[in-house]
């Protein structure tokens, strides 16, 4: 899923009347992946003074709670990015991003 959203450093999200909103999310500072490669188990720290890490994932201290607060602020997120493009350009949004989530 896509969200649109400003080019700020703490983005804002547009909401579906293109209104831009700044929800309060608990954004981290380091996050800790565990995935598994070639059969092995692998742990990364991630660190970012920024809301995305240098990987692309959201830092937020919990995703599914900030979708919830979101989603609760009216701001929806768009299946496919094609969507979330057409979406933008049919309201002729001049400067925006993409948060894949």
């Amino acid at each position: 899923m896509y969200f649109l959203i400003t080019m700020h450093t703490k983005p804002r999200f547009y909401d579906h009347t293109c209104q831009q909103i700044l929800p309060e999310l608990d954004y981290i500072e380091s996050l800790t992946k565990t995935f598994i490669h070639n059969g092995e188990i692998r742990t990364v720290k991630l660190s970012s003074t920024n809301f995305m890490s240098s990987e692309n994932d959201w830092m937020v201290a919990c995703p599914r709670k900030a979708i919830e607060q979101l989603r609760e602020l009216g701001i929806h997120p768009f299946k496919t990015k094609n969507e979330a493009r057409e979406f933008a350009k049919l309201k002729q949004l001049d400067s925006f991003r993409y948060l894949k989530i």
